[in-house]
C-alpha cells in the first residue's frame, strides 16, 4: 500500500492538470505516493490528457469517472471513501507544487509528531494577468489545536499547502458526510475549511513558513467565481453545518455563525448590487431567511453563549433583522 494519497478532483482542467500532476511525479522521496483523480463528467480533454499519464506512469493513477456531473460535494466523496492510505491531500488540478521535497518533508515531519494531524505550507497566488502574491506573510513556525479553532485563531492554510494525517477517511466516510446535516452541508463539507476542521479535532495542525505550492486564482473557480456576498453566505453556514457536525457540542461554532449573518444582514444593501443574477439575490436573501430561522430555533443556546458585549446587542440585532424584513418586502425581494 502506497504511504500518500494525492486526490484531485477534476472539471474540465485541460488547461492545467498536466501541470499539476508533473508537480507531483517530481517529488524525491522515499515515500510511495498515489493519485486518485475523480472526474466530474469533463467535456474538454481532461480524461484523454489523464490517460496519457496512466499510460506514462502505470500504477500510479486512479481514474473515476462519471457519466453525469454530480458537483464537487459528491465527486471528492467518492475519492475519500477509497482512501485507505496513512495520509493524504487534496491537489485541485488548476494549482500546483514547487517544491520538490514537499511529500518527503510533511511526511517526515508527521511520522515523527504523531499527536499531528495537519502539515501545512505556505502557498502563493497566481492571478490571470500572471502577478504572483503570498496567499499569508507568515514568518514563523505556528502550531494550533481544535480550541484555537474554537476561538477563530487557528492558524490554517490553503488545499494546495495542506497534508493530512488520515485519521477520518481511513475507516470509511462518517456517517453525517454521509447523511448530511443540512441542505447548505454540501457546500459547507465539500472544501478546505470543513477538512481542516474535522482533521484538527483529532490533532493538532504544524504551520511552517514556507511556499512550495502554487494557487492559480481563475474567474471560473468554485470560489473566487462567486461574489463576496455569497463567499460570506457560505462561511456562515460553515459554521452552522459545523456545529450540526459535531452534535452541538460547542456553541463556539455556532456563535460565530451567528455573528457573521449579522454582520452580513447590516452590510446587505450594499452589497446585494454585486450579485447581478437576480435568482441568485432571491436564493441568497432566502438562505439568510433560513438562517434567522434556525437562529430564532436555537435562540437559548445564542443567549446562554453570547459575550455580555455581543448579548447587550442581541435585541437590538433583531430588531434591525425585523427592519430588514420590510425593506425586502417593500423591494419585492421576499
Amino acid at each position: 500500500m502506497s504511504d500518500i494519497t494525492i486526490i484531485m478532483a477534476s472539471y474540465n482542467k485541460e488547461n492545467y492538470i498536466a501541470e499539476a500532476l508533473d508537480s507531483v511525479f517530481m517529488q524525491e522521496t522515499d515515500y510511495d505516493y498515489h493519485i486518485i483523480i475523480a472526474d466530474d463528467c469533463s467535456t474538454d480533454r481532461t480524461l484523454e490528457i489523464v490517460n496519457l499519464y496512466q499510460e506514462r506512469y502505470p500504477n500510479k493513477i486512479t481514474l473515476l469517472t462519471s457519466e453525469k456531473n454530480q458537483k464537487l460535494y459528491k465527486n471528492v466523496l467518492r475519492a475519500y471513501g477509497i482512501t485507505k492510505t496513512n495520509y493524504f491531500c487534496v491537489l485541485d488540478p488548476d494549482d500546483y507544487w514547487v517544491d520538490k521535497k514537499k511529500i518527503q518533508k510533511a511526511l517526515d515531519f508527521l511520522e515523527q509528531n504523531k499527536d499531528f494531524t495537519i502539515y501545512v505550507t505556505d502557498t502563493k497566488m497566481l492571478f490571470l494577468d500572471g502577478t504572483i502574491k503570498d496567499f499569508s506573510k507568515r514568518n514563523k513556525i505556528i502550531d494550533s489545536k481544535f480550541e484555537d479553532f474554537l476561538e477563530n485563531k487557528a492558524t490554517l492554510g490553503h488545499t494546495s499547502g495542506t497534508i493530512f494525517r488520515n485519521v477520518v477517511f481511513k475507516n470509511g466516510i462518517p456517517e453525517k458526510m454521509r447523511n448530511l446535516v443540512s441542505e447548505s452541508a454540501e457546500y459547507s463539507f465539500r472544501g478546505d475549511s470543513f477538512r481542516n476542521a474535522i482533521h484538527l479535532y483529532y490533532g493538532k495542525s504544524h504551520c511552517v513558513p514556507e511556499s512550495d505550492s502554487v494557487y492559480r486564482v481563475t474567474d471560473d473557480g468554485i470560489w473566487q467565481g462567486i461574489s463576496g456576498l455569497e463567499q460570506e453566505i457560505l462561511n456562515t453556514n460553515l459554521f452552522k453545518d459545523l456545529w450540526l457536525y459535531f452534535d452541538k457540542k460547542y456553541p463556539e461554532l455556532l456563535i460565530t455563525s451567528y455573528r457573521k449573518a449579522q454582520k452580513i444582514k447590516h452590510d446587505l444593501f450594499g452589497k446585494l448590487p454585486e450579485v447581478k443574477n437576480i435568482n441568485k439575490k432571491y436564493d441568497l436573501i432566502e438562505q439568510l431567511m433560513h438562517l434567522q430561522h434556525f437562529y430564532d430555533a436555537n435562540q437559548e443556546v445564542i443567549k446562554t453563549n453570547l459575550s455580555k458585549k455581543i448579548k447587550f446587542k442581541y435585541k437590538i440585532m433583531l430588531a434591525l433583522y425585523a427592519k430588514l424584513q420590510k425593506k425586502l418586502l417593500k423591494k419585492g425581494l421576499i
